[in-house]
């Protein structure tokens, strides 16, 4: 007698398939209120470019974020993350620079920063992620 082995990941594969096509009808895309009744709008990849600090900055942690202007932005959400991807700063300009909170001290070590460019509700540029890492070691005392 046969016996037969599947991981649970190619049943579980499988049997998304399998539903999937089984919601699937001959209805056309305009008569089920498709993509030609909503209309979305791409995200543009890679259309802002980082400025300062540059990708793969080292050195002293910057004191002004700035970017490249991209088409069809009314702002500009910017986002860091440390090297373990928790936030660490969120915030909106509508400009192309963003001056860093001095109370928002970063310790030294990597962080990633990202701007994403909105129109309304909708996202319509993205920088993607770069990385900056901060050298900038603190004052200590060495009496």
């Amino acid at each position: 007698m046969a016996t037969f082995r599947y991981s649970a990941r190619v049943l579980m594969l499988w049997c998304v398939g399998y539903a999937v096509g089984l919601g699937c009808s001959t209805q056309s895309a305009k008569e089920a209120g498709g993509p030609e009744t909503a209309a979305v709008a791409p995200i543009f990849r890679d259309t802002i470019e980082h400025v300062v600090p540059r990708r793969d900055f080292v050195g002293a942690a910057p004191a002004r974020f700035e970017w490249t202007a991209a088409a069809g932005v009314d702002e500009y959400a910017i986002t860091v993350h440390n090297e373990v991807d928790m936030l660490i700063f969120e915030g909106r300009e509508r400009g192309t620079s963003l001056e860093w909170p001095t109370a928002n001290a970063l310790d030294p070590g990597t962080y990633f920063w990202r701007v994403v460019g909105v129109k309304g509700d909708r996202r319509v540029a993205d920088s993607g992620r770069a990385a900056f890492v901060d050298t900038n070691r603190p004052d200590r005392d060495h009496r």
